[in-house]
């Protein structure tokens, strides 16, 4: 694929996401994609091949870009499962208009998105990076079923996404908002990491 090809490429994507974010699937036509990009419908025809497998591989490339940044933050954080999650809260804040439109388009569509952890590990665990925390987790409370690792890991990735949403829709610019600094946040995701790791080393 040529350079300009790859371009051509990656902006259908990023018109795509937002009029997905803000419009829905079904309320985004190609013909909407092609006249915001700049670009014909053959053209998106082209590269995609149908709308449905557009909004996949936008979901699919966030995912697998997300996946790979807890590889990092876990690797820089040197495995402590803390600073990970509170470094990946960072993460989505940094990154929070795309965290908004892909949490949009995941809420807007009735398809399915189980296509998305294509190209990680994390197959059936859900989250992006799932598999890894997974893994953080079985170091610190050793021996204990799948099932509870899964909840486990999926609590936690709940609460860092929930916190990066809600601080980015709805008290980023609100200084009147109790309990609300960054410092409150980074507090509130190491005790939950701890409640939850108790929680599994107290469990049969």
């Amino acid at each position: 694929m040529t350079d300009q090809n790859v371009d051509t490429k990656r902006k259908i994507m990023e018109t795509a996401r937002i009029l997905f974010a803000h419009h829905g699937f079904e309320g985004t036509s190609v013909r909407d994609i092609a006249r915001s990009a700049d670009v014909n419908v053959a053209s998106v025809n082209y590269h995609f091949s149908s709308k449905e497998k557009l909004f996949i591989e936008i979901l699919s490339a966030g995912y697998v870009e997300c996946a790979q940044e807890v590889k990092r933050l876990y690797e820089v954080s040197q495995g402590n499962l803390e600073s990970t999650l509170v470094e990946l809260f960072k993460y989505y804040m940094a990154n929070s208009p795309d965290l908004l439109s892909h949490f949009k388009m995941m809420m807007s569509s009735q398809h399915s998105h189980n296509l998305v952890s294509q190209g990680t590990d994390d197959g059936y665990f859900g989250p992006p990076g799932g598999s890894i925390i997974a893994e953080a987790i079985k170091k610190e409370v050793g021996e204990k079923s799948e099932e509870q690792i899964v909840w486990a890991m999926r609590t936690l990735f709940s609460h860092v996404s929930h916190l990066a949403l809600i601080q980015a829709c709805c008290t980023k610019n609100n200084n009147e908002m109790a309990y609300s600094t960054p410092d409150d946040h980074e507090k509130s995701i190491r005790r939950v990491v701890k409640m939850v790791l108790t929680d599994l080393k107290n469990s049969p």
